[in-house]
């Protein structure tokens, strides 16, 4: 099973960035999950949400401000003082530093809002002697579909949520034209899902545990990965 430390060691370090990258190395996670958003001169930039409100000190959209406008701001101070004037980080640099040392699961988020994005991500990774440790994943089965048509041999991951025919055979036979694995919402685990999804060739990822009792019913089940806030749940037994 991989350990994922969800946007880094999210719950010791503000999430995406170095410190909280730095950390889930340093633990011993086996990747690292970040999310992506595209500057107003078409950097890849990591951070989750569409704006830069929760995780720094600015407001308003990350399409509105240029990557030099971005890398004034402090990223850390509202997680803790202690991390006051962390930056955010590029893909580019997360990659310069972590690529040889770590799996990364890069999540595109909204791509239907951000024109390109999967280009721009796939441009980036090309630099890079990319394998199965590094992956691609979104909710959006569009932005994957152009991911594999660009990039053949990056593997990819569709996240989904608790719907009744999502897991149906014709779905999973689509999913598998474009997916390597299904990244699905904790409460959907259960041994016969997983079994259906090998079968049709896929790897299965869960998201997000972020307590022990949660970890501990998780590793009953033979999942491919986990994606959690807290490394140290699963880590502590390896």
């Amino acid at each position: 099973m991989y350990i994922i430390a969800h946007r880094g060691s999210s719950s010791a370090a503000p999430e995406n960035t170095i410190a909280a990258f730095d950390l889930a190395v340093q633990q011993g996670a086996d990747y690292i999950e970040l999310d992506v958003q595209l500057t107003m001169d078409q950097h890849v930039v990591v951070i989750h949400d569409d704006t830069v409100d929760r995780t720094t000190n600015g407001s308003g959209f990350v399409k509105s401000y240029t990557l030099d406008q971005l890398k004034k701001l402090d990223a850390g101070s509202w997680f803790d003082p202690q991390y006051t004037n962390e930056r955010m980080p590029t893909l580019q640099e997360v990659l310069e530093r972590y690529s040889q040392r770590i799996g990364i699961l890069i999540e595109i988020k909204h791509p239907k809002r951000q024109i390109g994005i999967e280009q721009a991500v796939i441009n980036i990774i090309n630099q890079f002697a990319y394998s199965r440790h590094i992956m691609v994943q979104s909710f959006d089965e569009s932005a994957l579909q152009r991911i594999k048509a660009y990039a053949p041999s990056l593997r990819t991951a569709l996240i989904i949520k608790p719907t009744p025919f999502k897991l149906a055979k014709r779905k999973l036979t689509a999913y598998r034209s474009f997916a390597d694995c299904l990244n699905m919402k904790k409460t959907m685990i259960n041994r016969r899902w997983i079994d259906r999804i090998h079968s049709f060739g896929m790897d299965v990822f869960t998201w997000t545990v972020k307590d022990q009792k949660t970890a501990d019913w998780i590793k009953k089940y033979p999942v491919d990965g986990v994606v959690t806030d807290h490394p140290a749940f699963f880590l502590k037994e390896k």
